[in-house]
């Protein structure tokens, strides 16, 4: 009786399903007649008529300028186009996690070092003296960089600092005094780039020969960096002489001081069109939630670890339920699912490894917060410093 009571649960259930078809949890036109679909924690892309294009294994595609990485747990497995055509990898780069497209041609990968693939997983080369090592194949050797812009990178190193590199791997933009110690240097947009040294605040283009970087203006001729500020999707560079401002490219979009403004970049106006609106709420997660820090500046401890919090607050007047945020650094990661009461806070704290010989490294934190198909990002820099035991008298 038992079995036949089984039997007829199993037929029923069955009967369900396909009469129901296979539904995904999500649906997403990315044009040319394909849909990103989602199934649990699991993206992949179809046809409108059904047909698996990319298989639904992936982490989130993000299309950028018609191609998306194919990602498993941080690790790049290949390419999708808008077409659909698809171009596998090895797995063995991650990408990373600030920058997770792929920009002038190349793929910023890594974990703790950091540096460039192609499209083919080729990993860049490079020549500029000091940065490379004859037979090394691994492409992560920098401690920072940023993505290449108008055939150059910024990239950094703890012995030899910022400088700026072309696809080839040649050093470009170089200061002729090579006494002077550079601070920071800016993504190049239109042909010129912001240098800071210990002789200023300055915009350079290069010379004819491409050898040199040559003045084009001062803004400073002096600089005494006080702090970083991220400002939504962008990065505040505070001197005690101005502050420059840096969009998600790094590149310098205004320079501002107690007197004057420069805008580098032009952000496209906003066309305002007036209408009625209903009185009722509006939900909108950029505007209601607000994801900051509690501090920027951790403290390794004696297990090797590092704690921050992160702080989410509902400023709207309408409850969030069912939000995901999810919390990444290095190889560490947080998930949290819940509701998110109307003008309240929510506390989220995060642990992530910290074992490290030098006295302080710099982490980046990435806060994805999703609601429907509304999903914000804030990135973090987190200045962690070595444990150091206190030793008894």
């Amino acid at each position: 009786m038992r079995k036949i009571f089984l039997s007829l649960l199993l037929i029923g259930y069955f009967s369900a399903v396909y009469a129901q078809g296979f539904a995904y949890d999500d649906k997403t036109d990315v044009g040319n007649g394909l849909y990103k679909v989602k199934s649990g924690d699991y993206y992949g892309i179809i046809d409108k008529n059904d047909n698996v294009i990319v298989s639904i294994e992936y982490q989130d595609i993000l299309f950028h300028e018609g191609k998306a990485l194919l990602t498993k747990d941080g690790f790049i497995h290949g390419i999708v186009d808008s077409l659909g055509a698809t171009k596998m990898f090895n797995a063995e780069y991650k990408v990373h996690p600030k920058y997770r497209y792929i920009y002038d041609g190349y793929i910023i990968v890594g974990e703790d070092k950091w540096g460039y693939i192609d499209e083919n997983g080729n990993p860049l080369r490079i020549k500029a003296k000091g940065f490379f090592s004859l037979g090394k194949k691994s492409p992560t050797q920098f401690d920072d960089v940023a993505p290449f812009v108008e055939n150059f990178a910024a990239v950094y190193t703890h012995k030899d600092g910022w400088r700026h590199i072309d696809k080839e791997g040649t050093e470009h933009y170089k200061l002729r005094d090579k006494k002077v110690k550079v601070f920071f240097r800016s993504s190049v947009y239109k042909g010129e780039c912001i240098i800071v040294t210990n002789d200023g605040i300055k915009q350079y283009q290069e010379s004819d020969d491409g050898t040199f970087a040559v003045v084009k203006r001062i803004l400073s001729p002096s600089s005494s960096f006080i702090e970083k500020n991220q400002d939504g999707s962008f990065t505040k560079l505070i001197f005690k002489e101005g502050i420059l401002t840096l969009d998600s490219l790094m590149r310098v979009t205004k320079y501002e001081n107690g007197t004057d403004s420069i805008i580098f970049i032009q952000q496209p106006k906003k066309h305002i069109v007036k209408k009625v609106i209903a009185p009722i709420d509006t939900i909108s997660l950029e505007n209601d939630l607000q994801v900051g820090i509690v501090s920027q500046n951790l403290q390794a401890n004696s297990k090797g670890q590092a704690h921050a919090e992160i702080k989410v607050k509902n400023i709207g007047n309408v409850k969030y339920e069912n939000v995901h945020i999810f919390i990444e650094c290095s190889n560490a990661s947080r998930e949290w699912q819940g509701n998110i009461e109307a003008n309240s806070e929510l506390s989220l704290s995060f642990t992530m490894p910290a074992r490290f010989s030098t006295a302080v490294v710099r982490r980046n934190i990435v806060v994805r917060t999703v609601y429907n198909k509304e999903q914000i990002e804030k990135n973090f820099t987190v200045a962690i410093k070595r444990y150091t035991p206190v030793r008894s008298r």
